[in-house]
């Protein structure tokens, strides 16, 4: 399944943490926001992952299935989607 992660992480090294958890179960596609194709076990595994990184009272991280029919629906505008720098 198709899961869209965003997170709002107020530590710069909790945040690149996270960022480079979440590069390798997916694409960056905006700077805190990741595309992951993810099986139930991986999508468990990444929020156990990211649940003892971040601080409850200060950060967040957002998880949206996109089913495969929704997602082949999706569209944007503007410049084309290219694979963000490493920052």
């Amino acid at each position: 399944m198709i899961t869209i992660v965003s997170y709002d992480i107020s530590s710069s090294r909790r945040r690149d943490k996270a960022a480079r958890i979440l590069k390798d179960c997916g694409e960056r596609i905006q700077y805190s926001v990741f595309e992951c194709e993810l099986t139930p076990e991986r999508l468990t595994a990444l929020r156990d992952r990211l649940l003892a990184l971040v601080n409850p009272r200060t950060d967040r991280v957002h998880f949206y299935p996109v089913c495969q029919a929704c997602f082949g629906r999706a569209t944007s505008i503007g410049a084309p989607y290219a694979p963000q720098p490493e920052l």
